[in-house]
């Protein structure tokens, strides 16, 4: 044979030369493996949240994200098999809503009405009503722009203590157990006196019975009373007299003595009147001129004379055993509205009196001549 005849080689050499060649590829597949398990570390998300700390929960109002494991489509360099972190977005996870740490006032505005006022608080328009037995005397159709309400974190009653009350007699008036009172809200501990004036929010209490509309109002005025007090009191003057205001205020009852409670009584905090001493039948006067716009049952006002006086003030004069007018009539300064009575929430005769300007209430003692 000579040189130039072609030889086979042996087969071991083509084995050895096939695995030095694999080698370098399954070297390089290997890097790339790692590399892209070091890139779904890199990628997951922080715990930290940007402008909080690492373990602050989201702002309510962001959506809450969770991690959720999602197969990612193969390409030419990856293979199918591989899966990564994304994050899913929930934009409809809500955060659970907790109640108000406090009781807050609201100002009635212009077309207001309880049940507006309960919706925007998320509240039952009867604990609204409940909540201000004092100031709306369970007449919410007495509402008016400017009139400050009481706004409890929970639905409920919100309650002023009177003397001698007792945790029990709370209680058992707002139809829940003892303990509903010793809560967040109220700085109250367990068997002790509670002081006459303390305001108590108590969750889940119903209050006094009440109408959601005023009855009828009477058609002409009532009969005078026969009490043998007022018999001699002269008739009313005729409404073409003078319905124009003078400005300032005559005392409704002719006296300044005070009976029951004053203005923001420190006993009734929530009192937005003055009390007035009166025996049954005495005549009550329009502390100004102006026109009757309510005459009738105002709910714990019991029989209510409201008079607008044309100026932005409005007077209350409540609890009538009677009426000397009627709604819409004119009134002079000085004219008998009324007779004084016990009708309402009322303990005794006597005048509960007002005066609201532009529908806030102000300390009759502040007006008296």
């Amino acid at each position: 044979m000579g040189a130039g005849i072609w030889r086979r080689e042996p087969a071991r050499w083509n084995l050895t030369a096939l695995l030095g060649r694999y080698s370098a590829h399954l070297a390089i597949l290997i890097v790339l493996v790692a590399l892209g398990m070091t890139e779904r570390i890199t990628d997951s998300p922080p715990t930290t949240v940007e402008g909080r700390g690492p373990f602050s929960a989201p702002a309510a109002a962001e959506p809450i994200e969770t991690a959720t494991a999602v197969p990612i489509e193969a390409t030419a360099h990856e293979p199918a098999a591989r899966q990564g972190i994304t994050r899913e977005a929930h934009p409809l996870t809500t955060v659970p809503e907790r109640p108000r740490l406090d009781v807050i006032t609201y100002t009635v505005q212009e077309g207001d009405n309880i049940f507006l006022i309960g919706e925007a608080f998320g509240l039952s328009p009867y604990t609204v009503v409940w909540s201000n037995m004092e100031i709306l005397q369970g007449a919410p159709w007495l509402l008016q722009p400017g009139l400050p309400l009481i706004i409890p974190p929970v639905d409920g009653a919100y309650h002023t203590v009177k003397a001698g009350e007792t945790e029990n007699d709370i209680a058992i008036a707002y139809g829940v157990d003892t303990t509903a009172l010793y809560n967040t809200w109220n700085s109250i501990t367990e068997g002790e006196t509670l002081a006459e004036g303390t305001l108590l929010v108590i969750p889940g209490g119903i209050g006094p019975d009440f109408e959601w509309e005023p009855p009828p109002p009477p058609t002409a005025v009532p009969s005078w009373p026969n009490t043998g007090i007022a018999a001699a009191v002269q008739a009313p003057v005729a409404p073409e007299a003078s319905a124009t205001a003078n400005g300032w205020f005559i005392l409704p009852t002719g006296s300044n003595e005070v009976s029951g409670y004053v203005f923001g009584d420190y006993r009734n905090p929530r009192h937005i009147g003055l009390d007035y001493r009166c025996r049954l039948g005495d005549p009550i006067y329009a502390a100004d001129g102006g026109t009757v716009v309510f005459a009738g049952w105002g709910g714990g006002y019991g029989n209510l004379v409201r008079i607008d006086h044309g100026n932005g003030f409005v007077t209350y004069y409540a609890h009538f055993s009677s009426f000397a007018v009627v709604a819409e009539q004119a009134v002079a300064q000085g004219q008998v509205v009324g007779y004084c009575g016990t009708t309402g929430r009322s303990t005794g005769p006597h005048l509960h009196y007002e005066i609201r300007l532009n529908g806030v209430p102000q300390n009759p003692a502040l007006y008296e001549p």
